[in-house]
């Protein structure tokens, strides 16, 4: 087993955070090396792509770039710097919902603390990281036998954007919204979503709601402002405007070609 030196990064918005971690954790006694504080994670990913990093000590709120979106890069970042696929990383977040927990930790989060943590449970953290960097071959294994083989991010965030889109897609629903429970920026999500199905986040919501107003006008005896309704469309004209902008036809004039 390799025990030399692990390499850490903090990275946090907060500076009296960034200098409590930076003093109070026991870095020497537990063999790990700070190497470096951010308070933002574009900066730090910069850092971490060009030098040896070990250990990620990240918040999940930050401006410019997210925890959960500094975890997606770095996982992207891998296939063409394979040394990136080693590093561990904990968050360390004022978010006690479990809803971000659960999404550091599918994303690959070795651990996610709520602030405030104290010394002791932090320090195990780290020690938990630096234990599982240290065995890269058991890490490689498990992962090729399928056991705690973990999605891409990318997919998986799309997949949750995607389960929010179908269950919520007769709201007037927006982008933002579905970034802000994903806890990632708008911006993000919005490239990541062309990228990963290759059209745009309104693209994708319109042809939904088409998918669905065609199979109710051609299978159901709803009256065509209903049908606008539960779609998200609830205002007429603006559903048969849009109606006819998509198919060429009227709502009315699609009902008679298309009943069943």
């Amino acid at each position: 087993m390799n025990v030399s030196i692990c390499r850490a990064v903090i990275i946090d918005d907060e500076a009296w955070i960034r200098d409590g971690l930076s003093k109070h954790i026991g870095w020497e006694r537990l063999g790990i090396e700070l190497v470096q504080v951010f308070e933002d994670g574009m900066d730090a990913i910069t850092y971490i792509t060009e030098q040896p990093v070990d250990i990620v000590l990240s918040d999940i709120r930050m401006p410019n770039m997210t925890g959960l979106e500094l975890v997606a890069t770095i996982r992207e970042k891998a296939k063409e710097h394979k040394q990136l696929s080693h590093i561990k990383v904990i968050f360390l977040s004022g978010f006690g919902d479990f809803k971000y927990a659960q999404e550091a930790l599918r994303l690959g989060a070795v651990d996610y603390l709520l602030k405030p943590s104290d010394v002791e449970e932090i320090e195990e953290a780290l020690a938990k990281a630096k234990a599982l960097r240290e065995s890269p071959e058991e890490s490689v294994l498990r992962d090729e036998s399928g056991m705690d083989k973990i999605e891409e991010p990318a997919s998986y965030l799309i997949k949750k954007a995607l389960g929010v889109m179908g269950a919520r897609f007769t709201e007037d629903i927006h982008l933002s919204e579905i970034a802000e429970e994903l806890c990632v920026t708008p911006n993000y999500l919005s490239r990541l979503f062309r990228q990963e199905t290759g059209r745009s986040f309104s693209d994708y919501l319109s042809d939904l709601r088409m998918e669905k107003a065609t199979e109710l006008l051609k299978s159901s005896m709803l009256k065509i402002y209903q049908i606008g309704d539960a779609v998200g469309y609830p205002n007429p004209r603006y559903f048969s405007e849009w109606f006819q902008k998509q198919t060429g036809m009227s709502p009315g004039d699609y009902r008679k070609h298309h009943a069943i």
